[in-house]
């Protein structure tokens, strides 16, 4: 059931790229959030007809369970004293696996395997954009 590493990580790189696109999420732009953009004299930016287009990536349902998991888990990122990322708390992210969750052993070790796959593939993102 976690054995789709390689398709989550994917979905991680889109995500620290801010180009993850939840169907339903916010399909339309938000007046609201145009009207404070404005209040202090911004809009939001037009799409460069001329950039490539954002990679496309379908969550497969066998993925969902683990995706849930790790967006829940976007509180549990160590810093740097740099202010960069530097990975997940591992300690934090076990005992919401087993105490929160309820994970039985097994399947624990399984998901945690795809939630460091997620970890890396967001990691290694950041790391690019800031080259």
């Amino acid at each position: 059931m976690w054995r789709q590493g390689k398709k989550l990580a994917q979905v991680a790189r889109i995500q620290a790229r801010g180009q993850l696109y939840i169907p339903g999420a916010r399909d339309e732009p938000d007046a609201e959030f145009d009207e404070a953009l404005a209040a202090f004299g911004f809009q939001q930016a037009e799409e460069d007809p001329d950039a490539p287009p954002p990679d496309k990536c379908h969550l497969w349902p066998c993925n969902v369970a683990a995706f849930n998991v790790w967006q829940r888990l976007q509180t549990q990122w160590r810093e740097s004293a740099m202010g960069g990322r530097t990975g997940l708390d591992y300690a934090s992210v076990t005992g919401y696996l087993r105490d929160v969750l309820g994970i039985k052993p097994k399947e624990r070790i399984a998901l945690f395997g795809c939630i460091q796959a997620m970890e890396i593939a967001a990691l290694e993102e950041w790391a690019k954009q800031k080259t």
